[in-house]
């Protein structure tokens, strides 16, 4: 899985500029290697996650003609669109936060305490198109980038939606289409949300709310063990800036589970 060095910049003034110069020449291949492997069950005999969703859910989104600082300024948008589905209500912007440092252990569990999601998401250029794989892009490839998103703590909302988990997630891709750009709006494959932890990847993405913290560490602490953190970071490679991560929560206090309205 191609991987990249971590280095510091500054929110959102420098952004553009780190990918212009980052080398993702083979993200796609690399993506597409991934969603194989989650898909496939028979990779490993293992006992699956408890409940759907429990150990994260991973959302791929083909923007188009979206650079790095157009994404940057929808993170808030995302986020309150995932929450929408879950709560059934807008959250207030100005209590969504995004930072470039990985909160506190204490803070990422008062989130999930007041049964809110946690989000890592990258910001990732896109490949040449490949005549070959049919993957990469034409028009996006040199100048704009994509978004990848790990969320954690949606499985305790999911269930609770009036159309079930399987409505709910289609729910989101229909909110989350609002907020991005794309070239075919009818194409299916324009956002693309798994569960986290299935396939190859079980016993990789072994996630839990007290283990998040160190699982989002992992770029840091393992940046060659193959999961979906370390993919979204570009973790591993050592000739490349790492693609920065974005955290995304709230500050708002706990919801009852509700259906969506």
């Amino acid at each position: 899985m191609i991987g990249v060095r971590r280095t510091r910049f500054t929110v959102p003034s420098d952004i553009k500029k780190i990918y212009h110069f980052t080398n993702n020449n083979q993200v796609m291949n690399a993506l597409a290697q991934l969603l194989n492997e989650m898909d496939n069950d028979d990779a490993v005999v293992a006992s699956v996650p408890a409940e759907d969703y429990d150990r994260g859910m991973f959302i791929s989104i083909n923007n188009h003609k979206q650079d790095a600082g157009d994404l940057y300024l929808t993170l808030k948008k995302q986020y309150q669109s995932m929450m929408k589905v879950l709560i059934g209500h807008n959250l207030s912007k100005s209590s969504i936060k995004v930072t470039d440092k990985l909160p506190s252990n204490d803070k990422l569990m008062r989130t999930l305490n007041n049964n809110n999601i946690v989000v890592a998401a990258g910001i990732h250029c896109y490949d040449r198109f490949d005549n070959r794989t049919f993957r990469g892009s034409h028009y996006n490839y040199g100048q704009y980038q994509h978004l990848h998103f790990y969320v954690y703590g949606v499985h305790q909302h999911l269930k609770h939606h009036r159309n079930g988990v399987d409505g709910a997630v289609e729910h989101m891709k229909h909110l989350l289409y609002r907020n991005n750009r794309f070239s075919n709006k009818q194409d299916a494959s324009n956002i693309d949300i798994r569960q986290v932890g299935k396939g190859k990847y079980i016993y990789n993405d072994v996630v839990a709310a007290n283990t998040l913290y160190d699982y989002l560490m992992l770029p840091t602490t393992n940046p060659a063990k193959d999961c979906v953190i370390n993919y979204i970071a570009g973790a591993g490679a050592e000739d490349t800036p790492a693609n920065p991560i974005f955290y995304i929560y709230t500050t708002e206090k706990k919801y009852d589970n509700e259906d969506e309205t």
